[in-house]
């Protein structure tokens, strides 16, 4: 299967959900050989049943309202 995606965004394959992280923003508990993810563009894409069965205060709508596409959004450095 080959994906095309120009954007950030969550996805969702063979009735799994998968959400992004950034490389150095990867949680403590992630462990390359017993979670169910995959990389792409840089990113790497966690399957939403991992995430809520490792973190039992994960809140699916908190992590939406957060997630944020632009490298310069609300960069303190940022002239």
């Amino acid at each position: 299967m080959k994906l095309k995606t120009n954007q950030l965004q969550i996805i969702k394959l063979n009735n799994n959900t998968y959400l992004p992280f950034q490389l150095h923003q990867l949680p403590k508990w992630f462990n390359k050989y017993y979670t169910n993810y995959f990389n792409l563009k840089g990113y790497c894409y966690i399957n939403l049943n991992d995430i809520q069965s490792n973190n039992k205060y994960f809140n699916l709508q908190n992590y939406k309202d957060q997630m944020v596409f632009h490298k310069s959004y609300n960069y303190k450095g940022h002239k």
